[in-house]
């Protein structure tokens, strides 16, 4: 009996996070959430998790000639928590553009406007004039209004603004007739169990953090103009020809690639269907997504294949490429989305790909949305394969699993970052990957590096890409190389299962690793995401012996990183001897590694291309 007490002891220790290990500095509201139950030490959801949900009918008029954009958005809100909600916050996103709003990124004068302008705006069928709301920024407060908890309220806003011709920053005109139109709608910013109200104004450079919901959207727009958008198009056979719809139901059945529209169409006019009033009305819906975009052109080309993303249901997601057929650069980009949909379901994290479509689209960024991607494009095919896994793999990070992009961006960038690395030679081995881990290095021990724990909004200067995105990713990396491919995989589809549809902090995403893997990482996290180190591995000594060599590894830097050894012999070839991060979790002691030599020893070199070292002087040993 005691043997089996001792056991389950042990056991707890290893699968708990209170352990005779580390322990993560968890913030005060992080550790109320522990307390009430909304959220578990474990990782996983707590059993009194909750989550508020908004469900929107969006009615919109775009005008792209004038860029004038004229909505009616209803929204069925639901208070889920147990707070009283005294008023309420709304997101209004092209108040970017706004003359007097704050910002962060540079917009030029000429794309300065009046912004969000708002006609009416009803609460449960109460009117609410301009005396009951203050709009700075970015951000709405509306007042006098008591939301009890698990009460619904019905809000509808009628408003209108010019979407932005220049200064293009996620969305605007990208030509006389191409848009990218995003975040185009008032919306009930996020409140949560850990900050309450997402009171973070939209600056420029960080990112969003939103709700899920149901979105029935319909478009109006001229007729020779085609749209795409998250969610499915459900009246097809109306504003399509006959044709168009054959191709389209092609390809959603196809390996292959198919040219849903030519440029030959488009001169032929034989995409849309034409109406008396030269209008044509795109309706889409989008079930449990956080957000939603569109885009429109009228000359753009459509290529479109499909992928079976899950083996078992044989469920198919349909993958579009829509460009300007003049810059060739693009053609390959239906490929590179295919493949990566492909190796998210299969590959990793091997999760089938949650949505049933994926459009690609050219515009002036690169950038992610619900089904919906934002590419430039990239001459350089290195570039342009990277990004275009990048973007796509957001679909899981933050759309399916929803983080706070705005407070810890390096929750989704640094995995998708990840994939920039992991994915590119089985995009295309033959495109050489240089990859530069250097912004890592440039920053680490300046003034201006952080932790990567440090909110997203206090990130500047060398320390921001550094630490938002190429850092963590190299986190991962190490972290993968330590657990092995397999466990590393376990956790992080634990992680996936989780939280896919819930709004994660960072201490549920260690946690849940934690227990994914079986094992007390947090050595790991505080090494790495919480504490300000420096990379620097050096060969301090070396001792030969008759071709027993002895090389000692230490560690003058204070961030854990793995050890690659290369071994050139005086005939040129090599060999690599490798210690994975954990040899450094118990602190800074060197660490010796022997090898017989097969011969004379030329040189020994120390990392590889993917290990950060702020000095590679230390790093060769010659004889």
């Amino acid at each position: 009996m005691k043997n089996i007490i001792l056991q389950i002891f042990i056991l707890f220790l290893v699968f708990s996070n209170i352990s005779f290990g580390q322990h993560l500095p968890i913030t005060k509201n992080v550790k109320e959430a522990y307390r009430v139950g909304t959220r578990d030490i474990s990782g996983a959801p707590g059993k009194l998790y909750w989550q508020n949900t908004g469900d929107y009918n969006i009615k919109i008029k775009f005008d792209p000639d004038t860029r004038l954009l004229k909505g009616i958005v209803d929204i069925e809100y639901i208070n889920n928590s147990n707070d009283t909600l005294a008023q309420l916050v709304f997101k209004l996103y092209p108040n970017l553009y706004k003359t007097d709003a704050l910002r962060n990124r540079h917009i030029a004068l000429k794309d300065l406007g009046e912004g969000v302008q708002i006609k009416s705006f009803l609460i449960d069928n109460e009117y609410f004039d301009s005396a009951k709301y203050k709009i700075i920024g970015t951000n709405m407060y509306v007042g006098n209004k008591i939301i009890l908890p698990k009460q619904k309220a019905h809000i509808t806003v009628d408003y209108s603004y010019f979407l932005n011709a220049g200064s293009f920053i996620r969305t605007g005109q990208i030509d006389a007739g191409a848009f990218f139109i995003a975040y185009f709608f008032p919306r009930v910013a996020v409140y949560d169990d850990i900050d309450g109200w997402n009171e973070h104004p939209y600056l420029g450079k960080e990112e969003f953090y939103n709700d899920f919901g149901d979105f029935h959207v319909e478009i109006s727009v001229p007729d020779n103009y085609q749209v795409w958008a998250t969610g499915e198009l459900k009246n097809k056979r109306e504003v399509f020809t006959n044709e168009i719809v054959h191709r389209l139901e092609l390809a959603q059945q196809s390996d292959s690639i198919i040219n849903i529209i030519t440029t030959g169409d488009l001169q032929n006019g034989h995409v849309t269907n034409k109406n008396k009033d030269s209008v044509n009305t795109w309706v889409f819906d989008a079930k449990n997504v956080i957000n939603f975009s569109f885009c429109i052109s009228n000359h753009y080309e459509w290529k479109s294949t499909s992928v079976m993303v899950d083996s078992t249901s044989k469920r198919r997601t349909r993958v579009d490429a829509v460009f300007n057929p003049n810059h060739e650069a693009f053609l390959p980009v239906i490929s590179y989305a295919r493949k990566t949909v492909e190796l998210i379901s299969y590959y990793f994290p091997k999760i089938p790909f949650p949505y049933s479509h994926l459009t690609v689209f050219e515009g002036l960024d690169a950038m992610e949305y619900p089904m919906m991607v934002n590419m430039l494009p990239f001459k350089d095919s290195a570039d342009a394969i990277e990004l275009t896994a990048h973007e796509v793999f957001h679909s899981l990070f933050p759309f399916y699993v929803a983080n706070n992009e705005t407070k810890y961006s390096f929750m989704d960038e640094g995995l998708a970052t990840l994939i920039e690395f992991m994915y590119h030679p089985l995009i295309d081995s033959t495109i050489h990957l240089n990859y530069d881990i250097s912004p890592v290095n440039l920053s680490a021990g300046t003034d201006e590096d952080m932790p990567i724990m440090t909110p997203t909004p206090q990130l500047y200067g060398k320390a921001r890409f550094a630490n938002k995105d190429l850092k963590p990713a190299l986190a991962y990396l190490y972290l993968q190389e330590m657990l092995g491919e397999s466990q590393f995989l376990k956790a992080l589809q634990l992680y996936i299962t989780r939280w896919a549809g819930k709004h994660p902090t960072p201490f549920d995403f260690f946690n849940c690793i934690n227990a994914g893997s079986g094992k007390d990482l947090n050595w790991f996290w505080n090494n790495w995401f919480f504490e300000k180190n420096v990379p620097d591995l050096a060969i301090s000594n070396v001792n030969n012996r008759k071709l027993n060599y002895t090389v000692e590894i230490s560690s003058p830097g204070t961030l854990a990183v793995p050890i690659h050894l290369t071994i050139i012999y005086e005939n040129g070839s090599k060999e690599t001897i490798t210690k994975d991060i954990s040899c450094w979790a118990n602190g800074r002691n060197p660490i010796n590694l022997k090898f017989k030599a097969k011969m004379k020893v030329k040189q020994l070199v120390l990392g590889n291309d993917y290990d950060v070292d702020i000095n590679p002087e230390n790093n060769k040993w010659t004889f």
